[in-house]
């Protein structure tokens, strides 16, 4: 029998684990506090992204997941639809240019395609107001609440436990080591604990004493009725190539969009600082990101926007995930802080597995959940 494991969090990073975790044989509970996918998960605009993805580790863990994404198909209405991400100006195509190149010495056809020739991946792109996009032609989309189910089923039929409306409460010890958690359902005894909560794992951490590099903020998204195609790909702003950006607002708006199989048009994002379980919806939020997606692509002003929704996510402030043991608690794992996890949850899944079982030790200490890392 191999160790128990109990798995903290309702999202797509459980999902995933659970089923990889119980396919080797091990006897798995998942913990969620409310429904399936109600964080994070849920919320997302199903993007799948390279241009964030240069190093080559995290490069091959996307290329994995894509693959099996491909084998999944409408299952998950998974597309491999290309993706371009918008630049402003000069700073931000500056700053582009040694990400599409190290994507090019990785095997991406990376290119960058300069005012009118944008058009050619994106049609309806006002390419007046920009300078020019990164296009990834191996990024995508897919339906993220199909996607995460879909693995929590592959975990029930491997003999995965799921336990939903059972939120932890506090952990029980026994020296350095974790021997049960406790929730509103009761305690849940386990060999092996894992968080992987998203943006609630600082918390949980925060229970047994601990401090992990991660932070969240709430983004903000709307969509619309059904459309016929006018956007391709996953869309998003090129902000992340600058040198210096001002972390210090409170509030970010960025460029984002993606049409889903069905035609509705996701619209993003505002990013906020917020509680960890604040749903707020704010007018300014919604008010500037519809003026920044209408600035560049005109033409769709006349879009019936069905529902806003927000949602809390976390991330690192160097943008590594948090993976590995605790120091103090040698039998606590933290799975989270994963960039995109859309892009990487079944590959990274797999590596958890090789971590549990034979020790795997990843990029040494570089995602280790004790490192020290300062707010950008």
């Amino acid at each position: 029998m191999k160790p128990r494991v109990v798995l903290i969090g309702g999202g797509l990073m459980s999902a995933a684990a659970a089923a990889a975790l119980a396919r080797a044989g091990h006897p798995v509970t998942v913990l969620e506090k409310g429904e399936l996918a109600c964080g994070a998960s849920g919320a997302n605009l199903g993007q799948l992204s390279l241009f964030d993805r240069i190093e080559p580790w995290h490069y091959a863990l996307a290329c994995e997941t894509f693959e099996e994404f491909s084998h999944l198909g409408e299952t998950i209405e998974y597309d491999c639809s290309g993706g371009v991400v918008v630049l402003q100006d000069e700073a931000q195509y500056e700053g582009a240019l040694p990400v599409c190149d190290a994507l090019r010495r990785l095997g991406e056809p990376a290119r960058i395609l300069v005012g009118k020739e944008a058009r050619e991946v994106e049609p309806f792109l006002d390419d007046t107001v920009i300078h020019s996009v990164l296009h990834c032609p191996h990024e995508g989309k897919l339906n993220p609440l199909l996607t995460t189910l879909h693995y929590y089923r592959q975990a029930e039929d491997a003999g995965a436990e799921i336990r939903l409306h059972t939120c932890v409460t506090g952990f029980e010890t026994c020296g350095d080591t974790v021997t049960a958690v406790q929730t509103n359902q009761g305690r849940v005894e386990g060999d092996l604990f894992v968080n992987a909560a998203g943006a609630w794992s600082l918390d949980l951490a925060g229970m047994l004493g601990l401090s992990i590099p991660l932070g969240y903020h709430r983004a903000t998204a709307f969509v619309s009725q059904p459309v016929p195609p006018c956007i391709r790909g996953p869309i998003v702003g090129g902000e992340m190539f600058l040198a210096h950006r001002d972390m210090s607002l409170r509030r970010h708006i960025g460029l984002g969009g993606v049409q889903t199989a069905h035609g509705s048009v996701i619209i993003a994002q505002a990013t906020e600082t917020s509680g960890v379980d604040s749903r707020e919806v704010t007018l300014p939020g919604l008010c500037l990101t519809a003026r920044t997606f209408l600035d560049h692509f005109p033409t769709l002003g006349d879009l019936e926007i069905v529902r806003a929704w927000a949602c809390v996510t976390p991330f690192t402030h160097d943008g590594l995930p948090i993976f590995g043991f605790s120091r103090s608690f040698p039998n606590l794992f933290h799975f989270t802080g994963f960039k995109g996890a859309f892009s990487i949850a079944p590959a990274a899944a797999r590596v958890l597995v090789r971590a549990l079982d034979e020790g795997f030790v990843w990029e040494g200490d570089a995602f280790s959940p004790d490192r020290t890392v300062s707010a950008l």
